[in-house]
């Protein structure tokens, strides 16, 4: 079969065409569906196939577990229903984008941390809400249960061919959409350019994903440093200061090799600390987390790293 890139373009343009107001999920998310709609990525119109998300699809899940240290946050793992998928059909969901689920009238939007092209599966994790409507919905869910999502909805795009120095900042369970964007960097040895993941945690037990992060600082251009205000071991120091203090043991020895951890909150000196002007490469700045969040990190990053707003992602 001949592919034709201006007709696939076309039949993305077409399904664009049918998104609606009522689309949008009204959280006041960064990335708007109306202001971001789905377009054909370049490995899409390389395939040659269809993104099945371009319009509200059904997904079944197949796997559904707590995380092993907090049992409000849940790991789904969802694959396509499978029955009419036309063979001509891949999932595609860049790194930094989202998907939104459709559950009734309720809509709300979500992270991949992993997806596969060609399977169509992809993988969530899910802070439940005490009394949110759809935190009640997805405790309820079990698997073989089947889910409407569509997407991707994003705006951030990487092109490896040009250095970059990326500050990667993520606040809790949102560093879940952060990972890709590690791996995207990582896995392509063109891609020279250096990543500082800077993630903030309530304390080491709720920094989530910690194996992979360990497995990340075996490259050479990855650095990462954990943010744990509320570390707190049984010491006595430790515990009439409210916190762990800096010289705590007990925390140097729950460390793993290279893992970095400071007992303090991401401030803009410890923004700064993390710049390198000898270091050669564009300024990149992705920030993960709730709007309060957003917004705390991007004005202090404004002249801790002196960082073009331009090249500034809010996920």
């Amino acid at each position: 079969m001949v592919f034709d890139e201006e007709e696939e373009q076309q039949k993305g343009e077409k399904d664009l065409d049918q998104i609606q107001e009522s689309d949008c999920c009204g959280n006041g998310c960064t990335n708007c569906i109306l202001d971001n709609k789905p377009q054909p990525s370049k490995r899409i119109l390389l395939a040659g196939k269809r993104n099945i998300l371009l319009t509200y699809t059904k997904f079944r899940l197949i796997e559904k577990a707590t995380h092993q240290t907090d049992d409000q946050v849940l790991l789904l793992h969802f694959a396509d229903a499978g029955d009419d998928v036309a063979e001509d059909t891949v999932l595609d969901i860049p790194p930094g984008h989202h998907v939104m689920l459709r559950m009734g009238s309720l809509l709300r939007p979500y992270s991949p941390y992993w997806s596969d092209f060609r399977r169509r599966e992809f993988r969530i994790l899910v802070k439940l809400q005490p009394g949110g409507p759809m935190s009640r919905h997805l405790a309820a869910v079990q698997p073989n249960d089947l889910l409407e999502f569509r997407g991707p909805i994003g705006n951030y795009t990487n092109d490896p061919s040009l250095t970059k120095c990326i500050f990667i900042v993520a606040q809790g369970v949102a560093i879940a959409p952060t990972m890709p964007l590690v791996r995207d960097v990582l896995e392509n040895e063109e891609d020279m350019s250096r990543i500082w993941h800077l993630v903030c945690a309530r304390d080491l037990e709720h920094v989530f994903f910690r194996e992979k992060l360990l497995e990340f600082g075996h490259s050479w251009n990855y650095r990462c440093c954990l943010y744990l205000p509320h570390q707190q071991c049984d010491s006595p120091g430790c515990q009439e200061a409210g916190h762990c203090v800096a010289e705590c043991q007990e925390l140097r020895r729950s460390l793993r090799y290279k893992e970095v951890a400071k007992v303090a909150r991401l401030d803009a000196i410890e923004l700064a600390s993390h710049m390198n002007p000898s270091i050669p490469g564009q300024r990149t700045l992705i920030v993960a987390g709730d709007s309060t969040f957003q917004k705390a990190i991007q004005e202090v990053a404004a002249t801790a790293l002196a960082i073009d707003p331009a090249h500034v992602y809010l996920l």
